[in-house]
């Protein structure tokens, strides 16, 4: 028990913040610390003391916003709960968005959307409790559809259709549990069957 945070028995346990600095006097981390634990905002740094990893702790358990850098920019934003992921992740590549997901329980859960340096949707697969499930789909630059699959427990399971630019089928097969069945078809961009190979 503590009032105006001194506890009862005269020890006070407001947050006080932890400063770790290397040989050459650079900052490397900081954090706020409550009774012994982390509690409230962790900051760690590199070697050229650029931020990479921006942290919210509740009674030394992650909680909250987080943010993730690399060489001072931005790899990944996210949400924890509980000290696991949760909710939507933002996720970059050299700075720029890159992908979107959504995690429950620390585990991929939901729609995981990846996009190009101009923030055009490049593919859209569906995860359920960390695999990928469901139907998958691959964009050309435009939008118009590459490529749509369907997964089981992280491998092909179903029909695969692989489409030209114009929208025509380009291949088409089926797997399942990874493995080819029946035929592939493979056609010409004006929508031939050129050849069919049996699997």
């Amino acid at each position: 028990m503590s009032v105006g945070g001194i506890n009862t028995d005269g020890q006070d346990d407001s947050p006080t913040v932890h400063e770790t600095r290397n040989e050459s006097g650079s900052l490397i981390s900081s954090i706020t610390l409550k009774n012994g634990v982390p509690h409230g905002e962790t900051l760690l740094y590199n070697d050229q003391g650029q931020l990479t990893h921006r942290l919210l702790y509740e009674n030394g358990v992650l909680s909250g916003p987080a943010e993730f850098f690399l060489s001072g920019k931005p790899l990944m934003n996210t949400n924890f709960k509980n000290g696991l992921q949760e909710g939507e992740a933002t996720f970059f590549s050299n700075g720029i968005k890159a992908g979107i997901a959504h995690f429950q329980g620390g585990l991929f859960d939901g729609a995981f959307t990846s996009v190009d340096a101009s923030g055009n949707v490049t593919r859209i697969a569906q995860y359920s409790v960390g695999q990928q499930n469901g139907e998958c789909t691959i964009y050309y630059p435009d939008g118009t559809i590459m490529e749509q699959s369907c997964y089981k427990n992280n491998v092909l399971d179903g029909d695969i259709v692989r489409y030209f630019p114009n929208g025509n089928i380009m291949e088409a097969a089926s797997f399942e549990n990874g493995n080819p069945y029946g035929f592939i078809d493979k056609y010409d961009m004006d929508g031939n069957l050129t050849s069919r190979e049996e699997v």
